[in-house]
């Protein structure tokens, strides 16, 4: 029987779901856990539906989640356990290397200032040369309001000279349905762009949402 918990970190940490049967499953950690039981189940931390919030979630193998690691006496666990949510983001080159550095040096600064996972890709040719393509796609995942805090902070610089600051998403054709337009329209100005901007590895519009600077502190 599983002995009291005593929770380890003050703090969340962040994982990836491995694997998941039912009402459970395991998550390897993203960053060094010094415990001297780290080294069982291959250095994974078992987390049970029971768990997740909210509470009897499955949660989706590959999914990254933040939470809370306990030791009860038989092993390391997750408790608290929340999914990430993503948004993916297009950055121009020189935008994201004055924010991320030339070669991605100052991402992992960010991540921990934001409390978020980024991930950027680059797109190429099938015989590995350079696409052409003028952006960078970033996926930024954490809870929703660290993600927003995050795409505002990554778009500042590409932003700086502009009155009129916007935010360009990937938005995969298969999820056009799902979002509310004419709500986005009431808060701010959207657009969708007529064709596909990528078609690998799923076809991917551009929304474009714009809004007015802030001035004087509002």
């Amino acid at each position: 029987m599983p002995g009291p918990r005593t929770r380890l970190t003050p703090v969340p940490i962040v994982g990836r779901v491995i694997e998941w049967k039912a009402s459970h499953g395991w998550i390897e950690p993203q960053c060094f856990i010094e415990h001297p039981e780290i080294s069982k189940h291959r250095g994974h931390i078992f987390v049970h539906s029971e768990d997740v919030v909210p509470k009897w979630r499955s949660l989706v193998v590959g999914t990254l989640v933040e939470f809370y690691l306990y030791h009860d006496g038989q092993g390391l666990g997750a408790e608290e356990c929340m999914p990430r949510k993503v948004v993916r983001v297009k950055l121009p080159w020189q935008a994201a290397q004055e924010s991320f550095g030339e070669n991605g040096e100052n991402l992992p600064q960010f991540e921990q200032m934001m409390n978020v996972t980024v991930r950027a890709y680059q797109w190429v040719q099938v015989d590995g040369n350079k696409s052409g393509l003028p952006f960078l796609l970033f996926e930024i995942w954490g809870r929703p309001q660290a993600v927003v805090e995050a795409v505002a902070k990554a778009t500042e610089k590409a932003e700086k000279e502009n009155a009129e600051c916007s935010v360009s998403l990937l938005l995969p054709e298969s999820r056009l349905w799902k979002v509310d337009f004419a709500q986005l329209q009431q808060c701010c100005p959207t657009e969708v762009s007529a064709e596909n901007t990528v078609t690998d590895p799923m076809p991917c519009r551009t929304l474009t949402i714009k809004g007015a600077e802030a001035r004087n502190g509002f």
